[in-house]
């Protein structure tokens, strides 16, 4: 990586982020209860390289409340719409460290994403608070790369959707335990009745 600090790019970083705009010290957005806060509203093309998030909020369940979504090249319906914390790794809606090479949870609750991010024209990244408690303290930075020339044509865009149904349907619900007769042994070679929790066509690389 430091060999490349020896050649030339063609791109610009900027970082787009909760600045005190009257030049305080009150990096912060609010976000009332119903309310959409405007994370960017960038022009193309670029490439979001790191997201970073912070939150003090007095809804117990705001990490689920909170719901991101992110709009490439002016798109009607988000590639990304997912509640907060399962876009970082904290499905249960609680606070945990950990660390892997797309998302981490580090120390004082900071969120992280440095998954790649492209757009041709344009990206748009929202946070909407759907719970009844204002967001007190909405910290975010957010670094992305402005290129000097389009975006290769066979560019893939990030997309993650959120998913739950409860209760999932199935073929059966009379089974206490893993290894039940009833569902141990009753062949599903077609999977029929199978909670479908992925449908997808076009080319790409899913993530897990």
């Amino acid at each position: 990586m430091l060999a490349n600090l020896t050649r030339t790019q063609d791109y610009v970083l900027k970082r787009i982020s909760s600045f005190d705009e009257t030049g305080g010290n009150a990096d912060r957005r609010q976000i009332p209860p119903g309310q959409t806060l405007v994370l960017a509203d960038q022009a193309g093309p670029g490439t979001i390289s790191h997201i970073w998030i912070t939150i003090s909020s007095p809804e117990p369940q705001h990490l689920k409340k909170l719901v991101l979504r992110m709009y490439w090249d002016d798109e009607a319906s988000p590639s990304v719409e997912t509640p907060i914390g399962d876009f970082f790794g904290l499905g249960l809606g609680d606070y945990f460290q950990y660390q892997s090479y797309p998302l981490a949870v580090a120390a004082d609750k900071a969120l992280n994403s440095f998954f790649p991010m492209p757009f041709q024209r344009h990206a748009r990244i929202t946070v909407t608070n759907e719970g009844q408690n204002q967001v007190g303290a909405f910290y975010f930075n957010i670094d992305c790369r402005l290129y000097r020339s389009p975006l290769p044509a066979d560019t893939l865009y990030f997309h993650a959707q959120y998913r739950q149904a409860a209760p999932a349907k199935g073929w059966t619900s009379d089974w206490k335990r893993n290894g039940d007769a009833l569902v141990d042994k009753k062949p599903n070679l077609k999977g029929e009745d199978n909670y479908v929790w992925m449908e997808a066509a076009g080319r790409g690389h899913f993530v897990a």
